[in-house]
């Protein structure tokens, strides 16, 4: 013990004089998990965010009781049913929108404040307001998340709303959400007593039936475990873990350029203890000690950095997930044990995966492997590109396809150094064998660069054919100039539009939220009108291109025809012709679908029909507004000045045709702030990569630099030949990450995009940005590559021939 003991302390006292080297350690193993943390964290506690209710109090929702479809509330009077029939467990909550004197839109909360009262609820982070709990102020307090607070610019401590002040207060957890008492929040919605929905804590199964019975058909019980957040977000979260893999597979190669720097210092110390007389047992025990130790703390940092990464891109992260996946709650990442354990297994595989390459019956092997890899990928990824049904098989392949790269990259690479140069210049010659002999070393970095820059470009792809499908779905889609959504819209409303000189047609949106029943569940689906017919209709484009003629929408004796959108077709394997039960609470009618359309940025299922429909069978809905088309010249402002004094329409109900395409704009492009971001990180990565495998190097070109110098060889001159031979690897290596990015770009477009995220679109290839992509990656490659070179190649040449 005592020996294993003196074995650990050595190694303290080494790492004690090699800080530098602990720290490059330490990094190379938790980047990488940094960026699985992150992502698996935020996947984590949005699976758990209903372990607090809105209220903030540690009382895990199990239940929430919604207005039966159609409806948007629920009447005072169930509250005060269920509170007799002993149900106090639920939480009234009320929501809606406010906009402040100040024209600031602010999204509210209404609960029931008295809950503070009585249990250990959260407490503002300050007291602006003076007593926030006092019994005065409690039920007139705005509190408000410090985030969202600096978001709306509030410098004050109160919030005027329709010639009121309200005081606010930060509340840590509230997010984008103002809470305020449930009576303040009716008498500022004029809800006149409605309930947006109800909480429900802690209810066993009997309680659950007792409660369905008391409830009947006035009002809908869901389970939190069966949310729509959850059957929609899982294409997005399932984008960043396999984005977030990809990241932790190059912080890999890093680290196993830090364990190669790692491993090369400690070889004569290693020799030098087995000298004295330490036992190889106990050397390895105490190696396997350090590992472990190292593995932990790595894990551990990296945790921390995942979390510090995923709280600093919640704000993209929350827009997109409310915006698209109806995410009703604020997310806060935290540092999770279990994470740490993940993250220390992963790195124990790591390390362990360095030990079994060091052996020799792995490098005698290494060819064989390699060609068993090379063949397995390409009779996997033929299989697949026929097979590929879901989201797992699609990234399989494209998991084949980066295997396929990496089995031909090195010896690609390789080949070029072997062939004859055209040349007879002694330098190029030094350059060319010199090349052979670095390359082994240099290649986990070769791989970690050809991994991300391929990851990056096939992204790059992915996200410039988007953007293309959805311009010319938005020209299309939002084609009408003028959208007005009054307060109340109505069929006088809507002919008085039409009457006008200027309009040349008016159509409308209502949208009924109903249920289709499939084989085995029950899906939800928006159905949608936008006028009688077809003519209404023309903003559709339907797959393929073709025409929307009057065949698709007009009803007939036999059936009732509906559109169905691309995500509902693909995700529950509909066509053309088959029969759909529409159902909202005791109305249904049965209608036969008749195309199929594009519906970029929709995750979920929408079915469109003649308004007709809707009236006929008697289905709830809610009439957002009216889309117009005007003649030619007419001039759109002039006629919303109109619009708005005439019916009295303040300036945010009446939106340019510009306007609403920008805004679409934006909100999609938030989607792939999160993803850039993170090809960022793996980019940042690969390059320290490059920096330590050149690092790495730094011993073992002493010896030929010191040879070229006594020759006569300048310091320039060395500098040129390095640099033109890390910027030759590396060119080559990018090279071939160009046709890895656009092959990967093609199977994220042709089946992940499709399956996971229920959208199909061309591909189109940017050329100039994928090139200048590549032109700034290699100069940065070349900075970081020149760092380790410089200090090289300024050292005495006295000292480097000392070195022979």
């Amino acid at each position: 013990m005592s020996e294993l003991r003196l074995i650990l302390l050595t190694y303290a006292q080494y790492y004690r004089r090699h800080r530098g080297l602990l720290v490059l350690f330490l990094i190379g193993l938790s980047l990488g998990s940094a960026l699985l943390s992150a992502t698996l964290g935020l996947n984590q506690e949005a699976s758990k965010r209903y372990q607090t209710s809105t209220a903030l109090l540690a009382q895990p929702v199990s239940d929430f009781i919604r207005p039966p479809l159609g409806k948007t509330g629920l009447p005072f009077s169930l509250w005060q049913r269920l509170s007799a029939a002993g149900f106090e467990q639920a939480h009234p909550v009320l929501e809606g929108r406010l906009r402040s004197e100040d024209d600031k839109l602010v999204a509210i909360r209404g609960i029931n404040l008295l809950q503070w009262q009585t249990a250990g609820a959260a407490k503002p982070v300050s007291g602006d307001a003076g007593q926030p709990h006092s019994d005065s102020p409690l039920f007139d307090t705005l509190f408000m998340s410090p985030e969202l607070t600096a978001k709306l610019q509030l410098n004050a401590s109160a919030l005027r709303i329709k010639g009121g002040s309200y005081p606010v207060s930060q509340l840590e957890g509230a997010g984008h959400y103002a809470l305020m008492d449930i009576s303040l929040a009716d008498r500022l919605l004029n809800a006149q007593g409605q309930i947006s929905y109800f909480e429900v804590t802690g209810l066993n199964a009997l309680q659950r039936q007792q409660l369905v019975d008391m409830l009947g058909s006035a009002a809908r019980l869901e389970s939190a475990e069966a949310q729509t957040f959850d059957a929609l977000s899982g294409a997005f979260f399932f984008n960043l873990q396999a984005l977030a893999l990809l990241g932790y597979v190059v912080g890999a190669f890093l680290s196993l350029n830090a364990i190669k720097l790692a491993y090369q210092s400690r070889l004569s110390l290693q020799q030098q203890m087995a000298t004295l007389g330490c036992r190889q047992s106990q050397l390895l025990k105490a190696l396997c000690l350090e590992v472990a130790i190292l593995s932990v703390l790595a894990a551990t940092l990296g945790n921390l950095l995942g979390v510090l990464m995923a709280n600093a891109m919640m704000g993209d992260i929350s827009t997109v997930l409310s915006s698209f996946y109806q995410l009703d709650r604020a997310l806060t990442v935290r540092f999770d044990a279990v994470l740490v354990l993940i993250g220390s297994v992963l790195n124990l595989v790591i390390l362990a995966g360095f030990v079994v390459l060091q052996t020799r019956l792995a490098q005698q092997l290494a060819k064989w492997l390699t060609l068993a890899l090379l063949s397995l990928a390409c009779v996997g990824g033929l299989l697949l590109l026929h097979l590929a049904q879901t989201k797992w098989q699609a990234l399989l392949l494209c998991v084949c396809v980066l295997l396929v790269f990496f089995a031909l990259t090195p010896p690609l690479v390789r080949l070029v150094f072997q062939v004859r140069w055209p040349t007879r210049a002694p330098l190029l010659g030094w350059l060319r064998a010199d090349s052979l002999t670095q390359l082994p070393a240099l290649l986990s970095s070769v791989l970690a660069i050809l991994m991300a820059m391929g990851a990056a470009i096939g992204m790059q792809v992915m996200v410039g054919s988007f953007s293309s499908a959805l311009d010319t779905h938005l020209q299309t889609r939002l084609n009408a100039d003028l959208y007005v959504r009054p307060d109340n819209p109505t069929a006088q409303m809507r002919q008085a539009l039409a009457d006008m000189q200027a309009v040349k047609q008016v159509g409308i949106y209502w949208s009924a939220q109903s249920e289709v029943h499939m084989a085995n569940e029950t899906v939800p689906v928006t159905l949608m009108s936008f006028g009688e017919d077809h003519r209404y209709h023309q903003h559709l484009t339907l797959l393929n291109k073709q025409p929307l003629e009057a065949v698709h929408l007009n009803l007939s004796n036999d059936s009732i025809p509906c559109l169905v959108n691309e995500p509902g077709m693909r995700r529950y394997g509909l066509v053309v012709g088959s029969q759909l039960e529409v159902l909202q609470g005791q109305h249904a009618f049965h209608c036969q679908i008749t195309g199929v359309f594009y519906d970029y940025g929709e995750p979920g299922m929408s079915l469109v029909v003649s308004n007709s429909v809707i009236t006929q069978q008697a289905f709830l809905y809610e009439a957002v507004g009216f889309m117009l088309t005007l003649h030619e010249g007419v001039d759109s402002e002039q006629l919303a000045d109109v619009i708005s004094q005439h019916w009295s329409l303040a300036g945010h109900q009446l939106i340019h045709n510009q306007v609403f395409k920008r805004f679409a704009k934006q909100l999609f492009s938030q989607t792939f702030l999160v993803t850039h971001a993170l090809n960022i990180c793996i980019m940042l990565i690969a390059l320290f990569g490059v920096w330590v495998s050149f690092l790495t190097l730094g011993r073992q070109q002493l010896q030929p630099m010191a040879v070229l110098q006594t020759l006569g060889v300048t310091q320039g001159q060395l500098l040129v030949l390095k640099l033109s031979q890390a910027g030759l690897i590396l060119g080559l290596t990018l090279f071939l990450a160009v046709p890895l990015g656009i092959l990967l770009g093609w199977v994220l477009l042709t089946y992940v995009m499709p399956i996971a995220f229920g959208w199909s679109m061309a591909m189109v290839l940017s050329w100039r940005d994928i090139w200048g992509f590549c032109a700034v990656v290699l100069l940065l490659a070349l900075v970081v590559s020149a760092i380790p070179l410089l200090k090289l190649i300024r050292r005495n040449v006295a000292d480097n021939v000392a070195q022979l």
